[in-house]
C-alpha cells in the first residue's frame, strides 16, 4: 500500500473515531427534548412573562481601567531549595561595566600529519559509502529497478573519482608529514 493511501486510511479512522466520540459523549445535566414531545397538560398555568433586566449603572460610571491593587493576591514564585555548593546569583546593578568575555583560544596549527589523518579518515568513510552504494545497486538490479540502479551507478562513479583524488592527496600528505617530522 502506498504512503498516500496509508495516510488517507489513518485520517479516515481518526475522523470516524472523532465522530463516534462526539455522538457518545455524555451530555450535561439538562436533558434534550425529543422531537416528538408529549402534549402539554391542559391544567398547567402559563409561565409568567420574564421581567426586564435593568442595566447595571456601576458599569457605566466606571470609565477608568482598574489597576491591580495591593489587596489582590500576588502569585508566589517557585522556590527551589539550594543544594550544598550552590552559589546565589549576584544582583543586577544599573550602570555596571560591560562584562569581559573569555579570550578565544587560537586555533592549533594544521600540520601535515593532522591533515593526513583527517584525509585518511574521510577516505575510509567514503570507501564505506561506495561499498554500501554498490550493495544497494545490486539489490536494485535484483528487484529490476533500472532507474534506481542508474542513479546509484552515477553516485558510485562520483565517489570513486573523489576517492582517487583523496588517495593522491594522502600520498602527498604522507610525504609532507615525513618531511615535517624529520625537520623537527
Amino acid at each position: 500500500m502506498k504512503n498516500r493511501y496509508r495516510l488517507m486510511l489513518a485520517a479516515g479512522a481518526a475522523l470516524t473515531a472523532a465522530l463516534v466520540a462526539v455522538a457518545l459523549w455524555p451530555t450535561s445535566g439538562v436533558q434534550r427534548e425529543s422531537p416528538v414531545a408529549a402534549p402539554p397538560a391542559v391544567a398547567e398555568a402559563a409561565p409568567p412573562a420574564p421581567e426586564p433586566v435593568p442595566e447595571p449603572s456601576a458599569a457605566r460610571e466606571r470609565a477608568e481601567p482598574v489597576l491591580a491593587s495591593a489587596e489582590s493576591p500576588v502569585p508566589a514564585a517557585t522556590v527551589v531549595p539550594s543544594q550544598p555548593g550552590d552559589v546565589a546569583p549576584e544582583p543586577e546593578v544599573e550602570g555596571a561595566p560591560a562584562q569581559e568575555n573569555d579570550a578565544i583560544p587560537e586555533e592549533l596549527p594544521q600540520t601535515a600529519q593532522w591533515r593526513l589523518e583527517k584525509t585518511t579518515h574521510i577516505t575510509t568513510l567514503l570507501g564505506r559509502d561506495v561499498e554500501r552504494l554498490e550493495r544497494e545497486r545490486e539489490e536494485a538490479e535484483a528487484r529490476g529497478d533500472e532507474r534506481r540502479s542508474q542513479q546509484l551507478q552515477a553516485l558510485i562513479q562520483r565517489n570513486r573519482a573523489r576517492l582517487h583524488e583523496l588517495r593522491e592527496q594522502i600520498q602527498e600528505l604522507s610525504e609532507a608529514a615525513k618531511e615535517e617530522s624529520t625537520a623537527q
